[in-house]
């Protein structure tokens, strides 16, 4: 409930002030409008997410229009190459990842992820190399940690987050 006021000498009084607030409701100055502040976090967060920390192409022989795996700091992108030029590319925030498995041969190995958006039928991508689909799972894997733990991933240096994942999402059988 505001104050009533008794008297002039209960509060002090910013003459210049009050003309000016009584000036720009009658239209006699007008108001300068305040400068729009861009968020600096979306800078931040799109500079970043082009951050790419680790890229698996699949193997030629095996399939003719090589297939994509990219992992940056936002999200998980599969470019699915079905001829020159055409591909159809699936990407998924890591974010919303819930599983990662790799199975893996004498050279070759595949990376199974089940998401939010695709849980009856995880994404497969065959014929990577065996180090690759190694590699890629244990990022994978130390990311999911990371966001379960609700840790913030995004001012840690390039180099230094690739290294932190992937000993975060190594399993004690490696």
């Amino acid at each position: 409930m505001p104050k009533k006021l008794r008297s002039l000498d209960d509060t002090p009084l910013d003459v210049f002030e009050a003309l000016k607030r009584a000036l720009i409701r009658r239209g006699f100055i007008r108001q300068q409008p305040k400068p729009k502040k861009i968020k600096p976090k979306l800078f931040s967060v799109t500079e970043k997410s082009h951050d790419i920390l680790y890229r698996a192409n699949t193997v030629f022989p095996f399939t003719l229009f090589p297939n994509t795996v990219t992992l940056d700091r936002e999200k998980l992108t599969f470019a699915t190459r079905y001829f020159f030029r055409l591909a159809k590319i699936t990407s998924v925030p890591v974010r919303d990842i819930l599983s990662v498995e790799a199975n893996v041969g004498l050279l070759f190995g595949s990376v199974h992820t089940a998401s939010r958006y695709f849980i009856t039928n995880p994404y497969t991508v065959n014929y990577l190399w065996r180090g690759d689909a190694v590699n890629l799972q244990r990022l994978l894997q130390g990311y999911i940690i990371a966001h379960e733990q609700q840790i913030d991933c995004s001012s840690i240096e390039r180099n230094q987050l690739v290294a932190m994942l992937e000993d975060l999402g190594k399993g004690a059988s490696d």
